[in-house]
């Protein structure tokens, strides 16, 4: 029986690289740089605006540079991203169902709270642990642990729904299922110990009960 999904956001949930981009490239050119292509952006999210900004400029970026980034992407956050196709009806399948719903994120929380509220899914979710919301972030198992203490659900009546290789780690750091979807940001290879439980095709296909009882391995599309 599955009594909690901890989901991750970008990539999962929401297709955020186009206001992703939007939002550095703007920063970039302020700064007399560059603009990268979506596809390059695409490469660089999972682990948080702040990282994701330090990827572009190669290294530690300053406090105006942040603070640029933040107000753009601010203003912009939600309103250039769309939800994968299956992801509210996915949720709100859950959520009546009973099962404890946790988002577990590298965004930072300001960012992940904006994207949630917009795009009308906020009240969906138990809980929020993003990329600022504790000491360390995915794949730390901390983040996962964290979320579990706070549902009160073992990770063996728990999963973990994810795009990324970051996802499955810290599935299994966690000692969680991990099930990945077939579409997001990788930002790796789905091999040896970094390949998931399970591989769903889109989330309207998703049946997590079924998948947490075992049934046979879903194939990306």
């Amino acid at each position: 029986m599955l009594r909690a999904l901890l989901i991750d956001l970008d990539g999962t949930l929401v297709d955020t690289a186009p206001e992703l981009a939007l939002a550095l490239n703007a920063t970039l050119r302020a700064s007399g740089r560059e603009p990268v292509d979506d596809a390059t952006v695409r490469g660089w999210i999972g682990d948080g605006a702040r990282a994701l900004l330090e990827k572009a400029f190669g290294g530690p970026v300053s406090e105006a540079v942040w603070q640029h980034f933040s107000l753009v992407y601010g203003e912009i956050c939600g309103l250039h991203s769309t939800l994968f196709p299956g992801a509210r009806e996915l949720l709100q399948r859950l959520a009546d169902d009973g099962v404890r719903l946790a988002l577990l994120t590298n965004k930072e929380a300001a960012f992940a709270h904006r994207l949630l509220a917009r795009h009308d899914i906020a009240d969906l979710f138990d809980l929020l642990v993003a990329g600022d919301s504790l000491a360390v972030r995915k794949p730390d198992p901390a983040v996962a642990g964290h979320a579990l203490a706070a549902l009160d659900v073992p990770a063996d009546e728990a999963a973990l729904l994810g795009d990324s290789v970051t996802d499955v780690r810290t599935a299994r750091a966690a000692g969680l299922r991990a099930w990945v979807v077939g579409h997001g940001y990788p930002a790796g290879e789905f091999a040896g110990a970094d390949r998931p439980d399970a591989f769903v095709a889109t989330l309207a296909e998703l049946d997590p009960q079924a998948l947490a009882g075992g049934a046979d391995r879903q194939s990306i599309h």
